[in-house]
């Protein structure tokens, strides 16, 4: 496994200084989750959104702008594209494992008129990293959970994104970010390769093929053949079956190792410590075995909580 802990022995979608401080948090403000994605369904979930948030490179936040913020700022309408569905199937994932959680969404996708995702970056993330450190302490935003990256030769990352990261380590914020589903046997998405992120891959059941079905908590936990990394580049393993709320309300089964990230930011604050070290090292200390052909790594077990499609 990667890194974090020196008082503890650790086995290890995609496209394409101190924080600043901002407002003064407010009295009793919860801690949040920003969630960096494709946005949400506004009146889904709406009692759990703590502000929204878009930032787009490319077309129109609701606004006519291409920043908002606020009630509806990262809403989309009902899509019969499903990869738009992608920010609020991460958002239900993390209420289904932490229902008291308040979420951040920000949106960083464009939509193109004819109602398709436009072409976005990681540039967009950094985008949506800047306002984060920058409302950090005026949301209490405690994690930040990123389900997007691509495999780039030598872990290249915008310039100033690690910066960035190490930036919200410091603040005890960490970024949980999906190492991706390529299968690709020596390298994870960035920024999942960056040291000072917590990267996430997936277990799968123990068995062939993709079904609706969700994860057995009965079954030994299973790395993913399509999780990507080698040895070491991986932090933890979670369950990637899940059934996922869509743009229109529905559910659908949806797979992969972004569902497991989504989980484990739900996890994490529900777990939460004085520091991100500690809180490591308490998730850590919780885990099981994981395996497959080519890695092993620490499962993180959640299984007190329905996985079906009832909710």
């Amino acid at each position: 496994m990667k890194k974090f802990i020196s008082a503890v022995s650790v086995v290890s979608l995609s496209v394409a200084i101190l924080v600043a401080a901002g407002a003064p948090v407010v009295a009793d403000t919860p801690p949040a989750i920003a969630v960096i994605d494709t946005g949400t369904n506004s009146a889904l979930y709406a009692d759990s959104y703590a502000t929204e948030v878009c930032i787009v490179s490319s077309f129109k936040c609701a606004n006519g702008k291409m920043f908002a913020e606020g009630v509806g700022a990262a809403n989309l309408p009902a899509s019969t594209n499903k990869d738009l569905s992608h920010g609020i199937e991460m958002v239900s994932i993390m209420l289904r494992v932490n229902p008291t959680a308040k979420i951040i969404p920000i949106r960083i996708v464009g939509v193109t008129p004819n109602g398709n995702p436009s072409l976005y970056s990681l540039d967009d993330v950094k985008a949506a990293l800047d306002w984060v450190i920058a409302n950090r302490v005026k949301y209490n935003i405690a994690v930040v959970s990123l389900s997007q990256g691509k495999v780039f030769a030598n872990c290249k990352v915008p310039a100033g994104m690690a910066a960035q990261i190490a930036t919200l380590k410091a603040a005890q914020v960490p970024l949980i970010t999906a190492v991706g589903n390529d299968a690709n046997r020596t390298s994870v998405f960035s920024p999942a390769c960056i040291t000072d992120t917590v990267a996430i891959g997936a277990t799968d059941n123990p068995e062939p093929g993709v079904k609706g079905l969700p994860y057995d908590p009965k079954a030994a936990p299973y790395i993913a053949r399509y999780s990507n990394g080698a040895q070491g580049q991986t932090d933890f393993f979670l369950n990637a079956r899940w059934y996922a709320r869509q743009l229109d309300g529905s559910m659908r089964f949806i797979v992969g190792t972004s569902n497991a990230t989504a989980a484990m930011s739900g996890y994490w604050l529900a777990n939460r410590k004085a520091t991100l070290d500690e809180t490591y090292a308490a998730i850590l200390a919780g885990t099981i075995p994981t395996k497959n052909e080519f890695q092993s790594g620490r499962y993180v077990v959640i299984d007190s909580i329905p996985l079906g499609n009832s909710k």
